[in-house]
């Protein structure tokens, strides 16, 4: 039996059943076995095996295990106004900077950029407090 990909004779590094993966023109199955020799070969072919195919496996002796691949969501890191930050509290505000260093940690013009727009938006805060504290204490009417 030779590799699907790379036609070599070596030993299968996965054997799996032909379970309507591999056929001719006319729609049957080449073969009750399909063998792939390296895990390269196997990567080329993981467009025609379906997203789970442990189940075919049938050297699963030759595996430490078979799980399934679970990509991680990854969470965008949304900056807060300095208002929001200034509502937290302390432990809120803790967790909030030791994200925010996470994300910016290796790139050096976002940290900045980050810094800036927080530096920003605090003077902003700022100006509309002391507006609204000094309107109304001299506020005569």
């Amino acid at each position: 039996m030779s590799c699907i990909i790379c036609k070599s004779q070596n030993k299968p590094w996965l054997l799996l059943t032909n379970d309507n993966l591999y056929m001719d023109d006319k729609g049957n199955n080449i073969g009750k076995t399909i063998q792939t020799c390296s895990y390269l070969c196997t990567r080329k072919c993981d467009s025609k095996l379906p997203g789970n195919y442990s189940q075919l496996v049938l050297n699963k002796e030759d595996f430490c295990y078979l799980k399934p691949i679970t990509l991680k969501e990854r969470v965008e890191f949304e900056i807060l106004t300095y208002e929001e930050i200034y509502d937290m509290t302390d432990i809120e505000k803790d967790n909030y900077y030791t994200e925010k260093d996470k994300h910016v940690t290796l790139d050096a013009k976002k940290q900045e950029l980050y810094e800036e727009i927080e530096k920003e938006d605090m003077n902003t805060f700022n100006i509309e407090n002391m507006e609204l504290t000094s309107e109304s204490e001299y506020d005569d009417y």
